[in-house]
């Protein structure tokens, strides 16, 4: 029975196997089939139902199509379009202040590659920043257009370059300049022709400020403008020279050519003015008239006798010898000029000082060249505006007018111009305004830049020089030009260590507003012919601010070079006192190690700091702890002596090594 389940059972597994095995291939036929079936409907395409045709979807799609397209018409057709691929050079205007952005619109470039061509140029810039005309003309040219500077003073123009002059140009009285180096007696020549006696009540007998005198010889007028001597009024001396027809330049007979002669030469002829040397001193001992004909030869100034243009008149200034025939040379020389003005019309000319009076208000010294200048006048100086209510002569008269050459003090202004800005009269009150508002706008733009560079060069300097020490001043003086002749000179003190810093300079006396600023910015006061007021007095007492007083410019500067090196750190330098050379070397239970020496060279003071060196090399640096001589403790061992030294915690000295003594001295620093 068993046996027969058995087989039973085998029979029925043989029987599911053999269906397992029809219904895998019955699958795989299945399979094949379709496989076969889908490749032929791959390879036969179908009909798609026809359906509804949308002519929008249509008309969209082509559109797309048409705009997605990369080929153009084919030659020959009327129409052709291509895409341009040659860089296009362009004429670029460039205004004075222009945005990164408005430039790059003008060269149809994105503003970015602006961006890196201004940080290749070492400027620092957003598309929103504004750049000067100068930077703008570079970047420009640096993309490979040409960049030329537009003048942007559309408003000044079109008021300014409608004033006509229709009367005929007459002759005008000279402006001379009066040059030299101090003590070449300029201000005496200038005195004894003016024969009123300035020279006195010029403190330390240097000319401060520049002043403008009308002087008559003969039949003739001449205008005098005075400028100080002393080599920090370098940029009123370059003002003065550029507002006149001819400068006197006196040089000493006993003394020749300075550096401020020099620099007086080469104001006047950048300026292209005529030149007549006054050869002062001449009845001193010592004068040599014809060395310096030479000097001045030298200097392409060759005199008339010698075959030369340029007249040299020999004078006494202290005296008045010579002074007569130095007149002369200056009508005949302006005479040569064909000097003419307009009379007629709207007054121009330039701002020769300009100052803020506790009483009067703002105070501006013009030479008017031309036209008429009168009482009642609108007149525009730089970004100041204002009726002039008063004309005040050199003499201290009050005048209705001032003709062409005339040096004159106007009042009525609404602000304090710069000395050098023009000056020009104007119809009205409105168009005074908006040549003002317009040179104001301009003045901010150029503000806000020049901030922006200098925070940018002070991050830069900070970066490499985070030691160097600044002192910050704040200055006020009692005229725009001897303020700023004062600002050019403290630029000029300082070296890596050390610098001015002008926090900030102005006309007038020191108010609370100077002193709160101080105390803000830690800086020093300094008032040149000008005072506190007794707000600022209490503020400068309570906080103890550092405020001086000055009325001569060497004083002032000597004071800023000595507080400016006072900030420097000592310099450490070090003084060799004694060499001694190493014979032997002992070992002692109650000193330890000593060396046997020969003082060589100067002395060993056991109070002194050491050096051991081997082979010139210094291999260690302490004190000694021990100087003895024979069995004594002794403070000094001088040369050709012999000794025994211990050194403080060193225990590696040799023979054949050298001891040296050495001092330290501190030395304070000089600017």
């Amino acid at each position: 029975a068993k046996r027969q389940a058995a087989a039973e059972n085998l029979k029925e597994q043989q029987q599911k196997r053999e269906d397992q095995i029809k219904e895998a291939i019955r699958l795989k036929q299945e399979q094949q089939q379709a496989a076969k079936k889908s490749q032929q409907q791959k390879s036969t395409p179908q009909q798609k139902p026809q359906s509804r045709v949308n002519i929008k979807d249509q008309l969209s799609r082509a559109a797309k199509d048409y705009s997605r397209r990369e080929t153009s018409f084919n030659e020959g057709t009327e129409h052709q379009f291509a895409k341009p691929v040659e860089f296009i050079k362009r004429d670029i205007e460039v205004p004075e202040m222009i945005q990164v952005g408005e430039l790059a619109k003008l060269m149809f470039i994105k503003g970015g590659e602006v961006v890196k061509v201004l940080m290749s140029l070492g400027v620092a810039a957003s598309i929103n920043d504004s750049i000067d005309q100068e930077t703008g003309i570079l970047v420009a040219e640096e993309l490979g257009h040409n960049g030329i500077a537009l003048n942007d003073s559309s408003v000044e123009d079109e008021i300014i370059g409608s004033i006509n002059y229709s009367d005929t140009p007459k002759s005008r009285a000279p402006v001379i300049t009066v040059m030299g180096h101090v003590d070449h007696g300029k201000t005496t020549l200038l005195d004894f022709i003016r024969k009123t006696k300035v020279v006195d009540g010029e403190a330390g007998g240097i000319t401060q400020h520049i002043g403008a005198y009308q002087v008559p010889v003969g039949d003739s007028v001449i205008t005098f403008i005075d400028t100080p001597g002393h080599a920090a009024f370098s940029s009123m001396r370059a003002r003065g020279a550029n507002t006149t027809d001819v400068v006197i330049l006196v040089v000493a007979a006993n003394d020749g050519v300075m550096p401020q002669t020099e620099e007086a030469i080469n104001h006047a002829r950048a300026a292209g003015v005529s030149i007549v040397v006054a050869i002062n001193k001449m009845d001193l001992q010592g004068a040599d008239i014809e060395r310096i004909k030479g000097d001045l030869a030298a200097k392409d100034l060759t005199p008339e006798d010698w075959g030369g243009n340029i007249q040299m008149v020999p004078v006494s200034a202290l005296k008045g010898d010579g002074v007569d025939k130095l007149l002369e040379a200056v009508i005949l020389e302006s005479e040569l000029l064909e000097l003419k003005a307009h009379y007629e019309g709207q007054a121009q000319g330039v701002v020769i000082e300009s100052e803020l009076d506790k009483f009067r208000g703002a105070v501006a010294t013009l030479l008017v060249q031309n036209g008429t200048l009168k009482v009642g006048d609108m007149v525009v100086c730089g970004s100041a505006v204002g009726k002039v209510k008063s004309i005040i002569g050199s003499d201290g008269s009050k005048l209705k007018s001032a003709e062409p050459s005339f040096a004159v003090e106007i009042l009525g202004l609404s602000s304090v111009p710069d000395a050098g800005e023009t000056f020009q009269v104007v119809k009205n009150d409105k168009e005074a305004r908006e040549i003002a508002s317009f040179r104001e706008s301009k003045l901010k733009d150029r503000k806000v830049l020049k901030q922006r560079d200098e925070s940018l060069g002070n991050i830069f300097e900070s970066m490499g020089q985070s030691d160097k020490k600044v002192l910050n001043v704040i200055l006020k003086s009692d005229v725009a030009g001897t303020s700023e002749a004062i600002v050019a000179a403290l630029a000029d003190i300082g070296n890596d260590d050390a610098s001015i810093k002008v926090v900030a300079s102005g006309v007038g006396g020191i108010s609370e507003s100077d002193a709160n600023l101080a105390l803000a910015t830690d800086s020093i006061i300094l008032g040149f012919n000008v005072r506190t007021d007794n707000a600022a007095k209490k503020v400068v007492e309570a906080e103890e601010l550092a405020l001086s007083y000055h009325s001569i410019i060497y004083e002032l500067i000597d004071e800023v070079k000595a507080r400016l090196s006072g900030l420097l750190d000592p310099i450490i330098k070090e003084e060799i006192v004694g060499t001694a050379e190493v014979l032997e070397v002992f070992n002692s239970p109650k000193f330890g190690q000593v060396a046997g020496c020969m003082v060589i060279e100067g002395s060993i003071l056991k109070s002194k700091p050491v050096r051991v060196l081997r082979d010139d090399v210094v291999i260690h640096q302490g004190e000694l702890d021990s100087l003895r001589r024979f069995k004594d403790d002794v403070g000094e061992v001088k040369s050709g002596t012999e000794c025994g030294v211990g050194i403080k915690n060193y225990k590696d000295i040799r023979p054949g090594d050298k001891v040296e003594v050495f001092d330290r001295k501190e030395e304070a620093q000089t600017i």
